[in-house]
């Protein structure tokens, strides 16, 4: 165990990273391409006949888009991988469903009352989505809906790592959605967004995973711990932290690269610390803009695309809670 700041970080078990998956604001399956805020959201119809080959009837966009990011993650090991194996799907999101939520709540308590229909209320319940992917998936164990702002990826890896670790599952899939409810300015303040709390970074959203394991000696790498802290903890210490689980994971891996990969509540002047100790900075945020799982796609993409690397995710929500995911993507 690593003390710091009256709090503890759990580096003791790495979890394998079997596979990666992620979408952003434009819709392509693990690739970038460009997107424009004021577009957003887009039909999201092609990417379901894309990714799952036919058309999701009585489905609401939220859950379209977490089967599709789910299924994304799992075109490199396909469906097949999973059967035998006690699988539990760990479904993060800062928001949830708002775009059905809001239609049913409308309709229930609009003057008079209202008689939502069925689809309505099957979309809007917290674990429908969930359930879905479950579904697709044959998964028949732990199907759960975490949902902690924009800590809400952080605490669903957190819970995974618990549930693997004491053997009640073999396999965990962890993912983050957040849609686009329009308006901007909407979804801004449903955030608490400001010039104060935030990098000038445009508004987007995204389904992305991680498959991981237990023992599993294919993969794209780890992740060797989760930190939460409720304090302010300080670059100096976080940093100290780091090289702490690095040496106790990557004693001989002094060849690969340092990355830092911000929140966006991770201010300029901390990417300025981190890059004069020596860090690249991968700021993932352009390519997927700011939405509260957006952590998921920052680590789902480093370990696609960022071979050899010792990296560290950061967040912070503006209680001021703090959280960090430590990790090493495999060497080419």
């Amino acid at each position: 165990m690593v003390s710091s700041d009256s709090r503890t970080i759990k580096i003791n078990a790495s979890m394998p990273v079997i596979s990666a998956g992620y979408i952003g604001p434009s819709l392509t399956p693990n690739r970038h391409a460009l997107w424009e805020e004021e577009e957003l959201p887009l039909n999201v119809d092609e990417l379901v006949n894309e990714v799952m080959g036919q058309p999701m009837r009585r489905a609401g966009r939220f859950i379209k888009m977490v089967a599709c990011g789910g299924l994304t993650c799992l075109q490199s090991v396909t469906l097949d991988y999973l059967r035998g194996k006690r699988t539990g799907i760990f479904l993060a999101s800062g928001l949830g469903n708002v775009d059905e939520i809001l239609p049913f709540i409308t309709e229930v308590f609009k003057h008079g009352g209202g008689f939502p229909s069925p689809n309505q209320f099957a979309n809007s319940v917290s674990n429908a989505a969930a359930f879905v992917l479950a579904k697709i998936c044959n998964v028949t164990g732990t199907v759960l809906t975490v949902s902690q702002e924009e800590l809400s990826f952080e605490s669903a890896l957190w819970l995974a790592q618990s549930y693997l670790e004491c053997g009640d599952i073999d396999l965990a899939l962890v993912g983050g959605c957040d849609i686009f409810t329009p308006t901007v300015e909407e979804y801004r303040e449903r955030l608490n967004l400001c010039c104060r709390s935030t990098r000038p970074l445009p508004m987007g959203e995204g389904s992305s995973w991680l498959l991981l394991g237990r023992n599993e000696k294919r993969g794209l790498g780890h992740i060797f711990a989760v930190d939460f802290a409720d304090g302010k903890v300080g670059s100096e210490s976080l940093l100290e932290n780091a090289r702490t689980v690095f040496q106790d994971h990557c004693p001989s891996g002094g060849s690969l690269k340092k990355i830092f990969l911000p929140g966006f509540r991770i201010k300029a002047d901390e990417l300025n610390f981190w890059q004069q100790k020596g860090w690249a900075i991968d700021d993932y945020l352009p390519c997927c803009g700011i939405h509260s799982t957006a952590a998921a796609f920052g680590v789902a993409r480093v370990f696609r695309e960022i071979p050899g690397a010792f990296f560290i995710h950061r967040n912070a929500q503006v209680s001021g809670r703090q959280a960090a995911i430590f990790g090493a993507t495999k060497q080419p």
